[in-house]
């Protein structure tokens, strides 16, 4: 965890990957990679079925860094994965400097968006989120969509600005014992299985008319 705290706070906000748009749809999800912010191969082809005409798909994961961005995807092995993204879920809930660090890369992204930012946030993604949302200003006028996808999630916080709704599988034990938000739509999914969901483009587009 402390070398994902020193990458954070070594990457530069000036060299986010994020541009001027009215509406972005981004993906939010831990980093099973610490030197990657690329998307899975399933990742992109969701974001790109999904940022319809009038959308900008960013196609980079948290901490949206250029710096982040290597040669290409390398899938990460699944135990030292799952190893990752439990200590940023702990690092969340307990360290005020990884919340801020969080925060720190999610601004410029609030900031180029003016309308409507929509985050597909996987696993502990929706917990990244509101652990930096005390940190976050948001610009009068945005309204954020958060899409947790088989959510870690055990604290969260209302905002006038952000609205969330929860996808969870019916084989995803973990989400449903560690989800302390009500479940919006059910799935047939196990916590690894969202991004490949053939419903899932439509489902989002659905999210995206309202």
């Amino acid at each position: 965890m402390i070398a994902n705290l020193h990458r954070l706070r070594r990457y530069n906000p000036a060299d986010s990957l994020a541009r001027p748009s009215v509406r972005t749809v981004a993906w939010l999800t831990g980093q099973s990679d610490y030197r990657s912010a690329c998307l899975s191969p399933a990742q992109a082809a969701v974001l790109r079925a999904v940022a319809t005409p009038g959308w900008v798909g960013l196609e980079a994961n948290f901490p949206y860094n250029q710096a982040a961005l290597p040669a290409g995807y390398r899938p990460a092995p699944l135990l030292a994965a799952s190893v990752r993204n439990s200590a940023q879920f702990i690092a969340a809930l307990g360290s005020s400097t990884f919340r801020r660090a969080c925060a720190r890369h999610l601004q410029p992204l609030l900031d180029a968006t003016s309308s409507r930012l929509v985050l597909l946030c996987g696993s502990c993604g929706l917990q990244l989120f509101y652990a930096a949302l005390p940190w976050l200003r948001v610009p009068v006028g945005l309204h954020i969509q958060l899409v947790g996808l088989g959510p870690v999630c055990v604290r969260h916080q209302s905002h006038p600005q952000v609205a969330v709704a929860v996808v969870q599988g019916w084989r995803d034990w973990l989400s449903r014992s560690l989800c302390r938000l009500p479940c919006d739509y059910r799935v047939s999914a196990g916590h690894l299985d969202y991004a490949e969901l053939p419903e899932l483009p439509a489902l989002f587009k659905q999210l995206l008319r309202h």
